[in-house]
């Protein structure tokens, strides 16, 4: 059979970001880790998404962050991704878009049309030069905080309407706060939210086998799904111990959510239940 080589130095950060995310081969991992620790730079763009990750966590744990979507908001984000993808328009407004009050240019002023010259095209870099971590590394970071900013503002657009519209009570409902050393596993059932499961996005809150390096593809594998790992968490399905996995859809923008038993791996697939969601 064979022999897989492991890629050489210099790494890309999409190969490192797989790395740490456990989305990569084990035997994979054995040849790649003797030369990453030997890998300054290397080092420090994990060490970074290692205070990432950390940083994502303590949110979770803030009270003032985490608290359970109004069952109201929920029921209305699972009608309109069903709605989405049937094809359907909504059929009533959602929202009332107001002009906002601008200043008009004095009448002496010649307003000039804007220019249709194109732009000058810029010259791609050296193929033979290897794009730096640290340029990659902050147009990746500035592409989380600008998706990050979006998903808050449609959050925050959804709640205010609703309140606007008198469908629920604003008044805030926060989990306690718990800082306890291992996840909690969420319950899930048959009729669990498109919300609920989507919360495990960009999660890697698992405990037992499948926290161990390789141990999540190895599980995929024995599926028979090889698609990208999006977020994974620890659950309960009707009482049963699980872990949600998160991964790319069929086909986009579909996500699918696959829940496996705790002993899950090569030659036992376990699998309690998988939907596509979108």
């Amino acid at each position: 059979m064979p022999i897989r080589s492991a890629p050489q130095p210099p790494f890309s950060t999409e190969l490192l970001a797989d790395l740490h995310a456990d989305n990569v081969a084990p035997e994979i991992c054995e040849q790649l880790w003797p030369q990453i620790r030997r890998d300054p730079e290397a080092l420090r763009f994990l060490r970074s998404l290692d205070d990432v990750t950390a940083e994502l966590r303590a949110l979770g744990r803030d009270p003032y962050i985490l608290h359970p979507m109004p069952g109201a908001v929920a029921a209305r984000l699972d009608g309109l991704l069903d709605a989405l993808a049937r094809g359907d328009a909504p059929a009533d407004p959602v929202a009332t878009v107001h002009r906002l009050p601008f200043a008009r240019p004095p009448d002496n002023e010649s307003v000039t049309p804007p220019s249709t010259r194109p732009m000058p095209a810029v010259p791609d870099p050296a193929a033979t030069e290897p794009p730096r971590l640290d340029e990659r590394r902050s147009r990746r970071l500035r592409w989380i905080t600008a998706a990050a900013a979006a998903v808050a503002v449609l959050a925050g657009g959804l709640v205010a309407l609703d309140t606007l519209r008198g469908g629920w009570d604003t008044t805030p409902n926060a989990l306690p706060f718990k800082d306890s050393g291992a996840p909690t596993a969420v319950p899930l059932d048959d009729d669990s939210s498109t919300a609920v499961l989507l919360s495990a996005m960009g999660r890697t809150d698992i405990t037992g086998p499948l926290a161990g390096p390789g141990a999540l593809t190895g599980c995929l594998t024995a599926n028979g799904l090889d698609r990208t790992v999006l977020g994974s968490m620890n659950v309960t399905f009707h009482g049963r111990p699980g872990v949600l996995i998160l991964l790319t859809g069929p086909k986009p923008p579909k996500i699918t959510a696959l829940v496996v038993g705790t002993g899950c791996g090569p030659g036992n697939p376990d699998p309690i239940t998988i939907r596509d969601i979108g």
